[in-house]
């Protein structure tokens, strides 16, 4: 590959709790021309047991093909690259030990994304397939671990929901020993028509022009009914209750014989189908168009955004800040302080661009739980970010984010580091320096207050100089900053201070 063709060469990857999906892509006069797909039936959601747990099979059949796609993936800038683990990866009881690995046979970081980011994304890429200006309209995703629904206009999504149910999670849940009956059919849609009665209002109130489904399921539908001679394009409701009817006659599982239907969607039809059914009924659903696009060409186009600064992120900050009527001024003199210290030591740690960014932001918000309460804030201010749908972030972005605005002030807890990755143990710790030492210069809210200072690190130490003018005038502020010493230690950081000349 020449270097030009590496530097306009992207790549998304989607893995899903019942298959993994690589997409490869080369920016040309604007827009993305696909030039390589890989579909993996990897049945991930089907390895999870109850307790999180992950059989050791599908643990190395995911490995396997992890390493597959890594090798399809090798030569392409690392900042054109974005992976994606949905459902299966968000009930994974061991995710960061599974990402250790899985990141390392796929050369990049796997970002693990919440029901509604999701949802946003499947949302996006399917609008990269329809016409503008043709209304509102209904997306249907059904998954492996989970179902999303969205309502939008244009590129905006104005509802989306995520619902715990997907093909293979219900086809384990109600049909796990292959049996099919009449009574396991309606034990199923008994069990979704539940969780869908409490969307249905709000959805058919805010209402649709049109409805399309993506994902594998929906295009075996389509592939069987028009195949049998029901449709010529688009699902009806007609349709869905023949295939119902005509499914409902075998005994088992393996005895399915369908035209069209591929022994790699044989598994699953059937959960998968008694969740389209419900959507259909609940929804009042009467034709369903199939769109090729999905949450894969989403995370694409989504990556395409971030790098062209047009990122979901900053607004979904901005829109904190201003419900929690946060002081500007003192955000300002915060994020001042926290990108210096940030810039001064990020050549010795293995900083990136988005670790810098993610400090911006938790300078954005740092003060939010003000708005519940003063006392103990930062926890309130954790809390909210941490438990809030913030769209754009991923889980761990997330986390990050979190741990930072909950960890800005007093005594930081031993265990602050254990809900992320290992490789982003040490990002976090020294954002985390750079901002609970802002948080320390600018605890006055004066214009003035944040001197000029110098800033080293390595091997685990950092040392900061002022001048011996300003030391001397500033002994509050001294005693801050040789408290944080004590408490740096507890995370591994030696912190030291001295005077120059400056």
């Amino acid at each position: 590959m020449s270097e030009s063709d590496r530097i306009d060469t992207y790549a998304a990857v989607d893995l899903g709790s019942n298959s993994f999906h690589l997409l490869v892509a080369r920016r040309e006069h604007g827009e993305l021309r696909v030039i390589d797909k890989i579909k993996e039936m990897v049945r991930l959601g089907g390895g999870l047991n109850e307790d999180g747990q992950l059989d050791p099979v599908i643990q190395e059949r995911a490995f396997a093909c992890l390493a597959r796609f890594g090798q399809r993936l090798r030569g392409i800038p690392a900042d054109n690259l974005r992976a994606v683990g949905t459902q299966t990866f968000r009930r994974m009881k061991n995710a960061n030990a599974f990402l250790m690995i899985a990141e390392t046979a796929l050369g990049c970081s796997i970002d693990i994304i919440a029901g509604r980011e999701e949802a946003r994304l499947i949302y996006l890429g399917v609008t990269q397939g329809v016409s503008t200006g043709e209304g509102r309209r209904l997306v249907i995703d059904i998954g492996g671990g989970s179902t999303e629904l969205i309502i939008g206009e244009g590129l905006k999504p104005l509802e989306m929901e995520s619902l715990q149910y997907g093909c293979v999670s219900l086809t384990r849940r109600f049909f796990g020993d292959g049996l099919i009956t009449a009574e396991r059919w309606r034990a199923a849609e008994r069990s979704i028509m539940a969780d869908l009665q409490e969307l249905r209002v709000r959805y058919m109130r805010t209402g649709w022009n049109r409805a399309i489904g993506s994902s594998g399921t929906i295009k075996a539908v389509e592939q069987i009914c028009r195949q049998l001679g029901w449709i010529e394009k688009d699902i009806n409701a007609d349709a869905l209750h023949m295939l119902r009817e005509r499914l409902l006659e075998f005994d088992t599982i393996d005895s399915v014989r369908l035209p069209g239907l591929t022994e790699r969607r044989h598994p699953v039809l059937i959960g998968g189908l008694v969740m389209l059914h419900a959507c259909f009924k609940a929804l009042e659903i009467e034709s369903l168009q199939v769109s090729p696009y999905a949450l894969r060409e989403g995370v694409l186009h989504d990556l395409l955004g971030r790098l062209d600064s047009v990122d979901p992120r900053g607004k979904t900050i901005e829109a904190l800040m201003s419900r929690y009527s946060v002081d500007r001024e003192q955000v300002d003199r915060v994020k001042t302080a926290a990108l210096k210290a940030c810039d001064k030591i990020a050549d010795s740690m293995y900083f990136r661009p988005i670790h810098r960014q993610l400090l911006s932001w938790a300078a954005d918000v740092h003060e939010i739980g003000l708005g519940v309460s003063h006392s103990r804030y930062q926890l309130h201010s954790g809390y909210l970010v941490e438990n809030s749908d913030l769209p754009g972030f991923t889980r761990q972005e997330q986390l990050f984010l979190a741990a930072l605005v909950q960890n800005h002030r007093r005594a930081i807890p031993t265990g602050f580091l254990d809900k992320l990755p290992a490789r982003l143990h040490e990002p976090l710790r020294m954002t985390l320096f750079c901002l609970r030492f802002a948080c320390i210069l600018s605890r006055s809210r004066e214009e003035e207050a944040i001197p000029p200072f110098r800033l080293s690190s390595g091997d685990n130490t950092v040392t900061t100089s002022f001048s011996e003018q300003w030391i001397e005038k500033h002994p509050l502020t001294m005693f801050d900053l040789q408290q944080e010493s004590r408490d740096l230690a507890t995370i591994g950081l030696q912190f030291r201070i001295s005077k120059t000349g400056i």
